[in-house]
């Protein structure tokens, strides 16, 4: 039979599973920002160990975690629970003497939680959902000024979870805005990947056929995140629409007029590289809008940063783009990145003849793509990465 109080725990724990759902927690991966903030906690109140576990049904997630599991898998008895049930800040002196942790297994050893601090974490409902905790296998007084802290850290860890879905969908909505379907032009390779900084990023690349050639962007937008997504959005959908017949500067011209006010209204800039290639031979006209980062590999092994002098769209200046022209013989590939690809490197210009070089030692623009996401994926602290690389097939 089922008590009164068992009912309530069930009920209780089927809230926090529908809500955790709800904001997309359950499925996401733990993220290196929550992971670099539990270590500037911990080593801010001098504990051993910072975490955010989130509370489901019957088990405990670790979101983030610095020095250490701070939780074991089971929500009954531990001491999430017991923040939870505090509803304020939950301070354990000393753990190994208190006799609601004492057997608990991160407690009952020499080295085991001495003190504690949790604070629950509530959903934008007021659900509560987990807690921020930390631990230390030395016991002290825990003042409150540091009381104060740890609730503004809650208070801001709160703001951030909820945001969560938000981001999640944006990324989702961006990632379906990205060209899906492959090129195929007769002896031509073209290859394009973005890998955001945070969930969602302020880059972009496209292509798509305008009458005769293949029209190619790449842009970068001022910032990060959600803001720059949606400025991001709204640049590629300027320049997708606005190529039509025009030719590539007058293409630029006319977005820039059309973003004039939305760029101006969010304090933002877009740096672009936008081309288009004739099918009827290898050559590429483009223009530059302050974006620099655009090398041509060739067949013997030279490389050549494109000519680039435009300023960003949104300076409230209005600049004369020019058009520039590049031929790509066979065996020639042109790769066009953001400026997070420098940051793979020494962040310098110099990194460009390291981009050349796996250009050159790749046998195709794919795997040159390929080398770079790597990278990136793999790089801490980066900025956003995106690259598009066109490649003339030949000799190479």
């Amino acid at each position: 039979m089922t008590t009164g109080a068992e009912a309530n725990v069930t009920t209780a724990g089927d809230r926090r599973q529908a809500v955790l759902g709800s904001l997309g927690l359950l499925a996401n991966e733990p993220e290196t920002m929550f992971d670099r903030v539990m270590a500037m906690a911990a080593g801010f109140f001098r504990m051993d160990r910072a975490a955010i576990v989130l509370a489901g049904r019957d088990t405990l997630v670790v979101k983030a975690q610095f020095g250490g599991d701070l939780a074991r898998p089971e929500f009954s008895g531990s001491f999430t629970e017991a923040a939870i049930a505090t509803r304020t800040l939950l301070v354990v002196d000393d753990a190994s003497t208190d006799p609601r942790f004492a057997r608990n297994s991160i407690v009952d050893d020499p080295n085991g939680v001495r003190l504690y601090v949790g604070i629950p974490l509530h959903a934008p409902g007021g659900e509560a959902i987990g807690a921020f905790a930390m631990s230390s296998t030395r016991t002290r007084p825990f003042g409150e000024t540091e009381r104060t802290q740890v609730r503004r850290i809650a208070a801001w860890l709160e703001e951030e979870l909820a945001s969560q879905k938000e981001t999640t969908r944006a990324a989702e909505v961006q990632h379906a805005l990205q060209p899906k379907a492959s090129v195929k032009l007769p002896g031509y390779e073209v290859v394009g990947t973005s890998t955001p900084a945070r969930a969602v990023d302020g880059d972009f690349f496209d292509w798509y056929s305008v009458p005769g050639s293949l029209g190619l962007t790449l842009a970068d937008v001022m910032g990060k995140g959600v803001g720059a997504a949606l400025v991001a959005a709204t640049v590629r959908a300027v320049i997708h629409t606005s190529a039509g017949n025009s030719g590539v500067a007058a293409t630029v011209r006319r977005a820039a007029r059309l973003l004039e006010l939305d760029l101006e209204d969010t304090d933002s800039f877009v740096t672009l590289f936008h081309a288009q290639r004739r099918q009827a031979d290898g050559r590429l006209r483009y223009v530059y809008a302050g974006h620099g980062l655009t090398l041509v590999v060739r067949a013997d092994g030279r490389s050549e940063q494109l000519a680039h002098a435009n300023l960003p769209l949104g300076t409230g200046l209005e600049p004369d783009w020019q058009r520039h022209t590049v031929w790509l013989e066979e065996g020639d590939t042109l790769i066009s990145f953001s400026d997070g690809v420098l940051d793979l490197f020494d962040g310098s210009l110099a990194s460009l003849e390291e981009v050349a070089d796996i250009v050159r030692y790749t046998k195709t623009a794919a795997e040159a793509v390929s080398v770079l996401t790597m990278m990136a994926e793999y790089a801490e602290d980066s900025d956003d990465v995106v690259v598009i690389a066109v490649r003339r097939k030949g000799r190479r």
